[in-house]
């Protein structure tokens, strides 16, 4: 496994992309990794096909006989439902349910709404449930890692940008979740925003983008004990690491980076709505 491995799952169907079925199906048929018997042009790159369980049906309408897809469920309906579109899911032999990713509601108590969550997940299929960067949110990591020590396939889910400022977390924000995860041994994907290997601005936009190769730098650092954490904080040298913007030398970093599996047992994935500016920035980068 590289670092870059099965990274980007495809979030074409989810905002601000939102491109219809017919569309993001067949995009992900031609790239993703053998996921049917017969493709033979796979990208490594590419992960999961992320679909909203409101949208089982139509997904269903779409597929071709020889899919074999692999599917991040998005649990956008109330969580009661969630039995309802598994059972879907798992009638269907043209899907590989691999993951299910769940909000909780935005007006509960955080740590106690992922407690009621937890009890009532399914005890078989790895589960993210989003972090909100708000007062309290490690304590959901928390409870997190209490259910793993009892076999949950439980991991986290921070949001990474958005379209408001307000939904990029600062370096600072995003170093602190780094070592929280890694203190707690809980596995976690990130999603939006993430669509360039390198920190940078958005001309368009002015937002401060954060770069899937600064957080799979900034990860591995993490996971591999170093000297300069006696100097100074983790934290800190994680969010120098997610600062960077010097693309050619991160690149020789991920190059000559020894421990690709246990960063990505940490940092399982990436969402994101464009699959082709991820790869090509890799490209570009030499780095597949």
């Amino acid at each position: 496994m590289s670092l870059f491995t099965r990274l980007v799952d495809d979030a074409a169907l989810f905002s601000p992309s939102c491109a219809p079925m017919e569309e993001a199906l067949p995009a992900y048929r031609a790239t993703a990794p053998a996921y049917r018997a017969a493709a033979t042009a796979a990208d490594p790159v590419v992960g999961r096909f992320l679909c909203s369980a409101s949208r089982i049906a139509e997904l269903r309408t779409h597929l071709i006989p020889e899919d074999l897809l692999d599917l991040g469920l998005i649990a956008d309906t109330d969580l009661a439902e969630l039995p309802k579109a598994l059972d879907a899911v798992r009638s269907e032999p043209r899907v590989r349910l691999v993951a299910v990713e769940i909000t909780l509601p935005e007006d509960a108590d955080q740590a106690r709404a992922a407690a009621v969550t937890i009890a009532r997940l399914p005890s078989d299929v790895p589960t993210y449930i989003e972090v909100r960067r708000a007062p309290g949110w490690r304590d959901i990591l928390d409870r997190l890692a209490a259910a793993r020590a009892r076999g949950a396939p439980l991991g986290a889910k921070l949001r990474t940008g958005g379209l408001v400022g307000e939904a990029f977390p600062s370096t600072a924000e995003l170093a602190a979740f780094i070592v929280a995860c890694a203190e707690r041994d809980v596995p976690f994907k990130c999603t939006a925003g993430l669509h360039r290997a390198v920190r940078h601005t958005d001309p368009d936009t002015g937002f401060g983008h954060h770069g899937f190769l600064n957080l799979l730098l900034a990860v591995s650092r993490a996971v591999t004990p170093a000297y300069d954490h006696f100097m100074q904080p983790l934290e800190r040298t994680l969010q120098r690491i997610l600062d960077r913007t010097d693309s050619t030398t991160m690149a020789a970093d991920a190059t000559n980076n020894t421990s690709p599996e246990t960063t990505r047992r940490l940092l399982t994935s990436i969402g994101s709505c464009d699959i082709d500016s991820p790869r090509a920035d890799l490209s570009e980068l030499g780095l597949v």
